[in-house]
C-alpha cells in the first residue's frame, strides 16, 4: 500500500509569529491529513484536542497519586491508626503521640482483622489489601476499552467513584469509634484507581496508532517496519512523558495549596482528610476537562456468547497461554514487577520514617512532597533532553536512573551504624532524599510505559496495559508484607537492605531486555491471530457454500473470499 503523491501541508490560519507557531502547532490539524490518510484508516485520526484532553486528564488524575496516595493517605491512615491503638502492657492506656513517650520494652498496637499489629504495620496491610482487590477489578475490567464504545465512559466512571470514595475518609476521623472507616474508603477508593489506569494508559498505543505521522510511516512503509515502529515510539514518548508531566505539574499546585491550607491550620487528621475532599474536587474538575475534548472510538463487540463481567478474566488467561509468542514483553513485566514494588515500598517507608523516628510534622511532609515534585519535573525536561538530543534509548534511560535509584536505600542503610550521624536520621536528609527521589523516578514511570507499548501486539492495548498495571500493583504486596515482618521482628530501618534489592536485581535483568526482538514479537503475534481469524472465517464460508450447494469447499472458498 503506497500513497499516491504528496500533499502540501495546509497554511497555517496563524500568524507567522512566535506565538502564532506555538498556537499553529498546539491547536492546529492539517485538513488534508484527513484528505490523504483517513481512508487507510477504520477509525477517526487523532487530533491535537484528543491530546489535551489525554495531558488535561492527566494533569488532573494524577493529582491523587502524587499527593493523596503517596502523601495525605499514609499521614492519615497513621494518625487514625494510631488515635485507636494500646499500650501492649496496657490495653486500657491509649498510644502515646510520640514515639518517646513509650515506655521502654513496650510497644503500641492496633488491631488489623484477629491480629494485632503496630500502627505502621497497619498501613502497608491496609495497602496489601488494597492490592489485592484492585488486581482482582483491573483484570476484570481489562478488554472493555478494546470492545465496543464504553471504554471513556468506563474511565469517567470508575474516576469518578473514586473521588467519591477517597471522599469519605473523613468520617472515620470525625467519629473516632468508626476509625476503622478510613481504611475501608481509601481500599474501595484505590480498586476503582487501579481500573482507571488501565484504561488511561491505553490511551497511549491508541492515539499513537491513529496519529497523522504514524499513519503516514504505515501506509508508505507497512505495519511491520522499523519507520512505523520508529513514527508510533516518537508520538508514544511525547503522550508518556506528557501526561507523566502533566501529573507532576497538577501534583505540584495542588502540593501547594495544600501545603497553605496546613501551614495556617493545625494540621489535625481532620483538616489532612479535607484535604483529600479538595484534592477530589480538582480531579473530578479535569475527568470533565476531559470529556469534552476525548473522542470515543468504536471497537468490535464482545465475541458472541461473553460477558462484560467474565471476559476480562478470560482474556488475561487466553493471553497468559500465548506468553511463549511474546516471550520479551512477559520477561519485562517481570522486571516491572519487582522494580514497582521497590518504588512504592521506598516511598512509604521514608514517610513512615518521618513521622515515627523523625517526628516530621505534616507541614513538614508536605514540604518533602513539594521538592520531590519539583525535581520530578526537572528530571522528567532533562531526560526527554537526553532521549531526543543525544539519542539514548528509552530502554537505557530505565537501568541508569533505576541503579541511581538503588542508591538511595543503600545510603539510609548508614542510619543502622549507630555512630552514624547520616541515614534518615537528620531532617534535612529527608529534603535531600525526596529531591532524588523525584529526579530519578519520574523518568523510570514514563520510559516503561514507551518500552513497554512497543511490545504490545495490535488490537491487544488495554489488556496488555492491565497486565503492565497488574505487574506493578500486585507485586505492591510483596514489599509491604516483608517491610511488615521486618518490623515486627527488629526495626523499620532494617527494611532498607530488602529494599536495596528492588532496584539492582531489576537494573541488571532489564540489560537482557531485547526491543527489537520484542516489537518482531508482536508483529508476528498479531499476524498469527489475523492468520487465524482468517482461516477460520474461509472454514466457515466453505461449510456454508457445501451445504448450501454440494461444491468441494476448495473451488468455492476462493470466489467468496
Amino acid at each position: 500500500m503506497t500513497m499516491d503523491s504528496e500533499i502540501e501541508p495546509t497554511p497555517s490560519p496563524y500568524p507567522n509569529t512566535k506565538l502564532g507557531r506555538f498556537k499553529h502547532k498546539l491547536l492546529f490539524n492539517d485538513p488534508k491529513d484527513t484528505i490523504e490518510l483517513q481512508p487507510h484508516l477504520t477509525q477517526r485520526m487523532t487530533r491535537k484536542s484528543e491530546f489535551w484532553g489525554f495531558f488535561a486528564f492527566g494533569f488532573g488524575y494524577y493529582a491523587y497519586a502524587n499527593v493523596c496516595s503517596s502523601l495525605l493517605v499514609p499521614i492519615l491512615l497513621q494518625e487514625v491508626a494510631r488515635g485507636a491503638a494500646h499500650l501492649e502492657s496496657n490495653p486500657l492506656s491509649p498510644c502515646p503521640d510520640s514515639d518517646d513517650d513509650i515506655p521502654a520494652g513496650d510497644r503500641c498496637l492496633v488491631p488489623f482483622g484477629w491480629i494485632l499489629v503496630n500502627p505502621t504495620s497497619y498501613v502497608l496491610l491496609t495497602g496489601v489489601i488494597s492490592t489485592w482487590l484492585m488486581v482482582a477489578v483491573s483484570l476484570g475490567t481489562s478488554a472493555l476499552a478494546d470492545h465496543g464504545r464504553v471504554s471513556r465512559k468506563f474511565m469517567v466512571f470508575f474516576c469518578s467513584m473514586q473521588c467519591v470514595f477517597a471522599s469519605l475518609m473523613f468520617i472515620g476521623v470525625l467519629k473516632p469509634q468508626l476509625w476503622w472507616l478510613t481504611s475501608v474508603t481509601n481500599i474501595i477508593a484505590t480498586v476503582f484507581g487501579g481500573a482507571v489506569l488501565n484504561f488511561y494508559d491505553a490511551n497511549i498505543s491508541i492515539l499513537s496508532r491513529h496519529h497523522p505521522d504514524a499513519v503516514r510511516a504505515l501506509v508508505k512503509y507497512g505495519p511491520v517496519s522499523q519507520e512505523y515502529n520508529e513514527a508510533k515510539t516518537k508520538i508514544q514518548t511525547f503522550l508518556s512523558g506528557g501526561a507523566s508531566a502533566a501529573g507532576y505539574g497538577g501534583g505540584l499546585i495542588v502540593t501547594i495549596i495544600v501545603a497553605l491550607i496546613l501551614m495556617f491550620t493545625e494540621g489535625t487528621a481532620l483538616i489532612v482528610a479535607y484535604c483529600v475532599i479538595l484534592v477530589c474536587v480538582y480531579i473530578l474538575f479535569f475527568n470533565g476537562v476531559y470529556l469534552k475534548l476525548s473522542y470515543q472510538r468504536t471497537f468490535p463487540p464482545l465475541p458472541k456468547g461473553a460477558s462484560w463481567l467474565t471476559y476480562g478474566y478470560v482474556r488475561i488467561a487466553r493471553t497468559a497461554r500465548k506468553a511463549a509468542q511474546l516471550k520479551t514483553m512477559f520477561f519485562f513485566l517481570i522486571c516491572w514487577f519487582i522494580l514497582g514494588d521497590g518504588l512504592a515500598a521506598a516511598s512509604s517507608m521514608a514517610i513512615l520514617i518521618a513521622q515515627d523516628s523523625l517526628q516530621l510534622s505534616s507541614t513538614g511532609l508536605i514540604a518533602a512532597a513539594l521538592v520531590q515534585l519539583v525535581t520530578a519535573g526537572l528530571g522528567m525536561v532533562f531526560w526527554i533532553w537526553v532521549q531526543n538530543s543525544k539519542g539514548v534509548a528509552p530502554l537505557k534511560i530505565i537501568i541508569i536512573n533505576t541503579c541511581c535509584f538503588g542508591m538511595l536505600p543503600a545510603y539510609c542503610l548508614l542510619g543502622l551504624i549507630p555512630s552514624s550521624p547520616i541515614g534518615l536520621k537528620q531532617e534535612w536528609e529527608l529534603y535531600m532524599l525526596a529531591a532524588f527521589f523525584g529526579f530519578f523516578s519520574g523518568a523510570i514511570y514514563s520510559s516503561n510505559r514507551v518500552v513497554f507499548a512497543q511490545f504490545i501486539p495490535y488490537g491487544h492495548e488495554n489488556e496488555m496495559f492491565a497486565l503492565y498495571e497488574m505487574s506493578s500493583v500486585s507485586s505492591s504486596w510483596i514489599a509491604p508484607l516483608v517491610c511488615t515482618a521486618i518490623i515486627e521482628s527488629s526495626t523499620v530501618r532494617h527494611t532498607w537492605a530488602f529494599l536495596v534489592t528492588q532496584f539492582f536485581l531489576p537494573a541488571i535483568m532489564l540489560l537482557f531486555v531485547n526491543v527489537e526482538k520484542g516489537r518482531a514479537d508482536a508483529n508476528a503475534f498479531y499476524e498469527k491471530e489475523q492468520e487465524t481469524k482468517k482461516q477460520a472465517l474461509l472454514d466457515s464460508a466453505a461449510e456454508m457454500v457445501q451445504d448450501g450447494s454440494g461444491f468441494e469447499p476448495e473451488k468455492d472458498v476462493s470466489k467468496t473470499v
